[in-house]
Parts: structure tokens; sequence; C-alpha cells
């Protein structure tokens, strides 16, 4: 790549992914049965998950690196019906004539319900609680009206292209007053947005020749003003390649440098003040310092998932399952090199935070 760091990819004679290895050093490899369909993933840490498949290339089971597995049933047109997870909690999906899903019944038994027009558009999604979200459209298949479940409804109306140019909100109040919001939407000729307009305040937008937004200028109403808007113009510069390089505010100006691989190296303040980013590989944060100053340091695995991260005199550690979700955290006033296990006798447990998750990995 442009900092002359090499990745690697080996093929087999079907032009499949065998092997990946990136400029770290850390490879992935990739396995494949005699139809050509994926079965294996192996990563960095040696772990494998497992795909087994029907003939026609459908996946019936994962198999993960924990030992846990997921399981798939389909119907005849290769959609799928249920999802049964890890800890055999099983979400199904009903399906209609067309194959379009009617109904959702999640891993707790709560179900979600989809309707259609004869069109085949969605018009009323009924949530696990009953509550009804409903949809309208125009005859040119756009959104024109959305109620939500606490009655709030708003309208959409388009131009002959296609953009949206007004948004009107009718809310519905405790006593059941309906108080109203008009948006208005300005576009020029190609469709980009040029002014927005409501009751509190207009906002202007600029473009270069390339579409890169230059400015915004906000102007208040007189109601805008009574209620706090103020005038504001924000603007914006690039680089040959497109990227933001300074954002004048009214608070001051914030400049932005990068290196080859477009990552963000340099933050400088309005203060002239620079908050510095170091990376290794392709663009994995390993250090943020303000004027060389460390504000944070990480450390990362060999997935490059953040195992460590140090702020001032604290450190944090972090730790996964062989799902890859975050198990468990720790924060501790011990250098990284002292917390070589969690349960240390200078440590104070009570910063030990675990994470569980329910049958739907939340």
């Amino acid at each position: 790549d442009a900092t002359y760091k090499s990745k690697y990819l080996w093929w087999n004679t079907l032009a499949q992914v065998e092997r990946f290895q990136d400029c770290s050093g850390k490879s992935t490899y990739y396995r494949y049965d005699e139809r050509q369909h994926l079965v294996a993933v192996t990563d960095a840490l040696n772990q494998t998950t497992t795909l087994e498949r029907k003939p026609d290339g459908e996946v019936q089971r994962i198999s993960h690196p924990d030992g846990t597995t997921e399981t798939f049933t389909y119907n005849v047109y290769g959609q799928v019906l249920s999802h049964t997870d890890g800890k055999g909690q099983t979400t199904r999906l009903m399906r209609t004539a067309r194959g379009l899903p009617s109904s959702r019944q999640d891993a707790k038994g709560q179900r979600v319900r989809y309707e259609y027009d004869k069109a085949i558009r969605l018009t009323a999604l009924v949530n696990e609680n009953n509550a009804t979200y409903s949809f309208a459209y125009d005859v040119s298949d756009r959104l024109s009206e959305e109620v939500r479940v606490d009655n709030l409804t708003r309208r959409f109306s388009y131009n002959v292209g296609g953009h949206l140019t007004r948004l009107d909100e009718i809310g519905y109040g405790e006593n059941a007053e309906r108080p109203e919001r008009h948006t208005l939407f300005e576009r020029d000729a190609i469709g980009r947005l040029v002014a927005k307009l409501n009751s509190d305040a207009q906002q202007r937008f600029t473009y270069d020749d390339s579409d890169r937004l230059l400015s915004i200028e906000r102007q208040p109403t007189g109601i805008g003003k009574q209620l706090g808007v103020t005038e504001e113009k924000l603007e914006y510069t690039y680089d040959l390649l497109g990227r933001l390089t300074k954002e004048i505010t009214p608070a001051g100006t914030l400049g932005y440098e990068y290196d080859p691989l477009s990552n963000l190296t340099t933050l400088t303040l309005p203060d002239g003040r620079k908050v510095n980013h170091l990376y290794y590989g392709s663009g994995h944060l390993h250090q943020l310092n303000l004027d060389g100053l460390v504000i944070s340091d990480m450390e990362r695995d060999d997935l490059h998932r953040e195992v460590y991260r140090t702020q001032g005199k604290l450190t944090s550690c972090f730790g996964y399952d062989a799902m890859g979700r975050k198990a468990w955290q720790f924060a501790s006033t011990l250098s990284a090199d002292k917390l070589s296990q969690v349960h240390n006798t200078g440590v104070n447990t009570s910063l030990l935070v675990e994470h569980a998750y329910n049958p739907i990995h939340r």
C-alpha cells in the first residue's frame, strides 16, 4: 500500500481465496467443499467457524469456536423460515404466498406482524406490544405518510425528480392536541439540498463542483430568536482526495491531517494544540497524544481487538469470548505489566465488569 506495507492472498485453482495475511502478519484461512461453497474460516487465533450446507448451498448449520451451533430451515424457495441459536432459542418467520414475511416470532415468543397492500408495499408493522406503525405511498411508490405508535404523523412531499421537498409533522399531546411542524427543502437542478426552512430558522447550503459541502449558514426567524436560536456559519475545505482538511466554526477552526491510507493523524484544535493519532498496520489506532503528551495507549490482540487501554494512571483491560463478544472489562490504577491476572491481591475487584448475553445476543 502507500506506506509500503503488504497484504498477501493465496488462491486456489478456482480463484477462491484460501488464505489472507494482513500487513501485521496475521493470517485467516478459508476452506471450501467440492461445490466451491465456503465451509470453514480459521482466524488468526486459530479459532475455526464451520458451515454445513445443503447441496444447493444454503447454510444449514454454523458451528462456532465456543462449541455452540446455529441452525436454519428454509422453504422450497430457499427463504429462511427459522433460525435456532447456540442456546436452542428459535426465531421463526411466517411468510405470505409471495414469500414476504408476514410475522416474526423471536426467541422470547414475542411476535412482530407485517401487512402489505396489493402492490406488495409494507403498510403496517405491528410490534411486540401490539402497537402499530402504518405507512402510505403515492402513485410512484414513494412513502407519503407514516403514523407511529405514539400517534406522531409524518407526511412527505416530493418534486418530479423524487427528492423530498416538504415534511409535515403532526404530534399528539397528552390532551389530544395536535401541534404541527412544517419543514421545506429547496433543491438545485441536480437535486442537492440548498435550503432548509422551518418556523425556527432557515439554513443555506453551498457546494463545490465536486458536490462537496462548502458551507452551512443558519439564520433564525423571529420565533427562533425567542427560542434562543442564533446565527451560525460553518465552512469546510478539502484536499485533492476529497478529505476534509479544515472546518471553520464560530468557536474557531479545526484542522485535519491524514496519512497515505487516509487515517486521521492530526487534529488541530482552535487554540493551536494538536491531537495526534498513531496507528499500526493498515490503520489500527494504538495511541492518542496531545502535543506529545500521551492521552491514551492501546494494545490489541491478533484479531486487532482492543485488550488494554491506558488513560493517565488508569489502565483498562478487555476480554472476549470465542464468539468475539466482550466478556469482561476491568479498570485499575496498576500498570499494564502488573495486570497479568484480574484477581490480583492488589486489585479492587469491584472494578471488574462482566458481560452476559441473552438468547438474542443482547
